[in-house]
């Protein structure tokens, strides 16, 4: 049950993507598959990169340090070179940016899930001693806040790829995309309640995507 609810964000995304916009769901298969793949070499390096040397840094700011180098700058790099990887041929010519974008968020969406899973196995035993109700919980709040960080962010990269292929190259998507998600796992590290303001975040991040499509929309429109 808990590996089921892991991926429901998933699914709904690949059923209203297929259902409600006809994106080819051999497209989202494959960038489902890129999403797993990419989990491979982050979760590698994020394990054996060496850590920052404290040196001259406040515990805080060496915590922020920390996110916005190894969750923020290794996972979106990361991403942005497997979304290279994503079918750009037999897209909608009318609606490229927006399916493009669409896949993006998938393979963002598969990353985040399977992050999920790997999360529920590790605390599987703890949850059994105190409910599964609370890991259920907990599995919850990362579908609200986790899987949509990853699936924005993942987006942000993609905007970045297609205005490398469309001209102008917007550098700026995927900085933005490195400090969003540093600066979330920088606040959702915490224990108390500042950790909350990671939903700030998340929220910052869903109207940084949207403002970036549309001026990506609005390029399409004048260089047409």
């Amino acid at each position: 049950m808990g590996i089921a609810l892991c991926f429901v964000p998933l699914i709904l995304a690949i059923v209203i993507f297929t259902t409600g916009y006809k994106l080819k769901l051999t497209h989202q298969l494959i960038a489902v598959f890129l999403g797993l793949i990419a989990v491979l070499p982050i979760s590698f390096i994020q394990f054996f990169l060496p850590e920052l040397p404290g040196i001259g840094f406040s515990p805080i700011l060496h915590a922020l340090l920390k996110s916005l180098l190894l969750y923020g700058l290794v996972e979106e790099l990361f991403k942005t070179l497997i979304l290279i990887f994503l079918p750009k041929k037999n897209l909608t010519e009318a609606c490229e940016s927006r399916e493009f974008l669409q896949l993006a968020f998938v393979a963002g969406l598969a990353l985040g899930c399977f992050e999920s899973v790997v999360y529920y196995f590790d605390h599987l035993q703890i949850a059994n001693s105190r409910g599964a109700t609370l890991l259920y919980g907990q599995i919850a709040v990362r579908i609200f806040t986790s899987d949509i960080i990853h699936m924005m962010c993942t987006g942000l990269c993609g905007l970045f790829i297609y205005s490398c292929r469309n001209k102008p190259t917007r550098v700026s998507f995927l900085i933005v995309a490195v400090l969003l998600h540093g600066v979330y796992d920088f606040f959702a590290g915490f224990a108390g309640n500042i950790r909350w303001f990671s939903v700030a975040v998340v929220l910052m991040a869903i109207a940084e995507c949207r403002i970036k499509y549309t001026s990506l929309q609005n390029n399409d429109e004048q260089r047409a």
